[in-house]
Formats: structure tokens, C-alpha cells, sequence
């Protein structure tokens, strides 16, 4: 009874419980999916998605100006008052269409060159659909965004669940029907259902609530310059680390060979499916947590409340990825990908650092605090990019992960130093 009891007025292991049956079918789902990929495209066809997501990824930041957790944390601020709701989420409107219509322009006229530049071949096509999934993608971030901000968490993880089963059967069709072109075409038309589903949902989830009664084309500079400290946050990242990936696969693929690079990328998707248990987690409750109040003994409770909560969970959960690492790359790869096994100690040590890092470097983005964000930011990507050229050479792609582990270590050491007064003062 004790035990239910505090499930039940534990709002974390709420949301961890509910958030559990998405990451679940996201496991299964992505599970197919790895095997489907190592079928039919293999170690350099999952090498050429790794780079095409990561320009998606890059793209879409640029196209929304980096305004995804500003728009949840002025949602979160203002939910009560519609009026400021309204001149906010309105210039954010105003400032994406402006900048996700110039990126969509600009890669729609040079897919050739991007697609020569990341896949060597012609794929102009794909490319070019990217670009006109990015107007769907700024859709898709503001209905996200009120979801988040109004904390309709269920509706929120419902709605991942909803994308991620509609994506998983298209993207499947496409692989098999066309290899390693039908993946690519399966990243690309993503934020374009993520739209049409949560334009759908939004009416369910916010009955009183509309896009046309809280977005206008409205634009007030003042509330444009707070968002744009949250642009400038997120556009470096969205600039640096995706390019310095991109740098590193190739760099990779160079010193040790497509198998090594499409190994590493495999390691970084099933990295991906652990992490996700935290991120979303992290985005859902820390967040708008902080940016409801900013003193230093809300971001300490709020802080080491959910890494009490919810850290031991992740402990556990990366303790039997690695006991059962054998069994994982034999059910979701081929034999092809027999490399990554000595990849997975490296990748698990600077994940679980990383996640009690996500959850520090939250507190610059409730507090929209760019110098000290931009300081950490820049040395971890540099510091990622440097330990990769060193490590390399000498180990191939476990000296990428090795780089990875050894980066978070940096970064958490620089965030704590940061965060001195909001971890350790004794004022509020």
C-alpha cells in the first residue's frame, strides 16, 4: 500500500510509468526497424542515414530558430494568461515562418550539392523533400510545445506513440520496397505526419485551446529578443554538433572503413532508444518545473528529486543493455555488425553521465542563460571533436564512444563549476 501510495503522489514515477508503454513500442518498433536496416541497407546504408538525420536534425533547428524550449517554457509561464501567451507564442510564430521558409529555399536550390556532399551520389530528390517538410516541422514544434507547456503529458506521450507507429509501417514499406533510398525518404517525410497527427490531437488534448486564438502574425521586438537567446542557444548546437558528426562518421570511415562507421552509428541508434526513456522525461517534467520558479532551491529540488527518482531506474536498465549486448546485436543487426561489441561499455559509462548533465544544463535554458549555456556547449563539442581525432586513429570507432565517455565527463565537471551557486549556496 506504501508503495502505491507513493507512486501515486509521485508525479515523476507517473509520468515514468505512462512515458514507459512509449519507449516499450518505440523499442519493439525500432527494434524491426534495425533489422530491416541491416537487411536492406546494411553498414554504409545505416552510415548515410546517421548523416542525413543529423542534417534533418540541423535543419529543423535553424527552420524553428531554436525556439522548442522557449516555446514550452513561456507556455508553461503564461498558460493562465492568454493575453502574454498570445504576443509570445505569436512573434515566435512570426520569427519561425520567416526562417523556416528562408532554410527550406536555400536547401531546396542546393540539393545537389548537399547530396553529393553527404552521400557521394544523387539523392537530390530526398534532399529536396526535406526541404519542404520544414514549414510542417514549426507546426509540429508549437503544437508540442503547448502540449508540453500546458503539461498534457499523456496527450504528449500519446501523440509520440501515435507518430511513431504511423512512421514505423511507412518507413518499413519504403525500406523494403526501395533499400537504401526508401530510408532515406522515410526520415525526411517524418515531421510532415508529426504535423498532420498533432493538428489532430491538439483538439482533443486543449478543447479550449486553438493555434488560430493563440498564433497571429502579430510581432512585439521585446518578447522577439528573449527568444532569440534561446535561438542563439540552440542554433549553436544545431550548427556545431551535427556538423562535427558529420566530420567525425567521415573521419571514421577514412581511418577504419564503412564497417567501423556504420557500427558506431548502429551503437548511437540503440543509444538512442535507452536515452529517450530519460530525454523525454527530462523535457517533460524538468523543464517547465524550473521555469515556474527560478529560485536556486527549486532547481535543487527539482534537480536532485528526479535523479533520485529516476537515475537508479536508467543504473539498472544499462546494466542489463550491457550484460545482454550479444543477444541485442544479434536480434536487432546482422552478423555485419559484430564490431559494436566492445562498444557498448564506452557508450553506457558517457550516457549515464550524460543524463545527469541534461538535467544541469536545463537550468540555462529555464533561465534562458545563453553566456553560461554557449560556454559549456562549446567545450564539450570541441573537446568531442579533439579526444575523436586523438582516440581514432589508435582504436577506430571505440575511440569514438571512448570520446564520447571522456566528453561527458568534461562537460559535467564545467557544469558543475557553472552551476557552484544554484548547487551549493545556501541562499534561495
Amino acid at each position: 500500500m506504501k508503495l502505491f501510495d507513493r507512486w501515486n503522489n509521485n508525479v515523476i514515477l507517473k509520468l515514468a510509468s505512462f512515458n514507459s508503454i512509449h519507449i516499450v513500442i518505440k523499442l519493439v518498433l525500432g527494434a524491426v526497424m534495425s533489422k530491416v536496416i541491416a537487411i536492406y541497407a546494411g553498414t554504409a546504408g545505416i552510415a548515410l542515414m546517421g548523416n542525413l538525420q543529423n542534417v534533418l536534425q540541423g535543419t529543423q533547428t535553424f527552420a524553428v530558430l531554436g525556439q522548442q524550449h522557449g516555446i514550452v517554457t513561456y507556455t508553461s509561464q503564461y498558460r493562465d494568461d492568454h493575453g502574454n501567451l498570445k504576443i509570445h507564442l505569436s512573434t515566435a510564430w512570426v520569427m519561425a515562418l520567416i526562417a523556416g521558409i528562408t532554410v527550406a529555399i536555400i536547401v531546396f536550390f542546393t540539393a545537389g550539392w548537399i547530396s553529393q556532399y553527404l552521400f557521394d551520389q544523387d539523392y537530390n530528390n530526398v534532399i529536396r523533400l526535406l526541404a519542404i517538410s520544414l514549414p510542417f516541422f514549426i507546426i509540429y514544434t508549437f503544437i508540442s510545445g503547448l502540449l508540453q507547456g500546458f503539461e498534457r503529458y499523456k496527450k504528449y506521450v500519446l501523440l509520440q506513440i501515435i507518430v511513431s507507429v504511423i512512421v514505423f509501417c511507412i518507413a518499413t514499406y519504403l525500406l523494403i520496397q526501395y533499400e537504401v533510398s526508401g530510408a532515406l525518404y522515410g526520415i525526411v517525410i517524418t515531421p510532415i505526419l508529426q504535423s498532420l497527427i498533432a493538428v489532430v490531437l491538439l483538439k482533443n488534448a486543449l478543447p479550449d485551446v486553438s493555434l488560430q486564438n493563440l498564433i497571429s502574425f502579430k510581432y512585439d521586438p521585446t518578447v522577439a529578443r528573449k527568444f532569440l537567446k534561446y535561438s542563439a542557444m540552440a542554433l549553436v548546437s544545431a550548427l556545431l554538433l551535427p556538423a562535427v558528426m558529420i566530420v567525425v562518421r567521415t573521419f571514421l570511415m577514412e581511418q577504419s572503413g564503412d564497417d567501423d562507421a556504420g557500427c558506431w552509428q548502429a551503437m548511437m541508434r540503440i543509444s538512442g532508444y535507452y536515452m529517450m526513456f530519460s530525454t523525454t522525461l527530462i523535457a517533460m517534467y524538468v523543464l517547465p518545473s524550473l521555469s515556474r520558479e527560478s529560485s536556486y532551491n527549486n532547481f535543487r529540488k527539482t534537480t536532485f528529486q528526479f535523479l533520485k527518482t529516476i537515475l537508479p531506474l536508467i543504473l539498472v536498465g544499462m546494466i542489463m543493455v550491457y550484460l545482454f549486448r550479444d543477444f541485442i546485436i544479434s536480434f536487432l543487426f546482422t552478423a555485419d555488425f559484430k564490431g559494436m561489441h566492445p562498444l557498448f561499455k564506452w557508450q553506457l559509462l558517457g550516457d549515464f553521465i550524460k543524463v545527469i548533465t541534461t538535467v544541469l544544463a536545463f537550468e540555462f535554458v529555464a533561465r534562458n542563460d545563453i553566456k553560461r549555456y554557449l560556454i559549456a556547449e562549446l567545450i564539450s563539442i570541441a573537446s568531442f571533436y579533439a579526444l575523436s581525432h586523438y582516440l581514432i586513429p589508435e582504436n577506430g570507432a571505440v575511440g569514438a564512444v571512448q570520446a564520447h565517455f571522456i566528453t561527458y565527463i568534461i562537460y559535467l565537471i564545467v557544469l558543475v563549476v557553472l552551476l557552484r551557486k544554484e548547487l551549493f549556496s545556501k541562499t534561495a
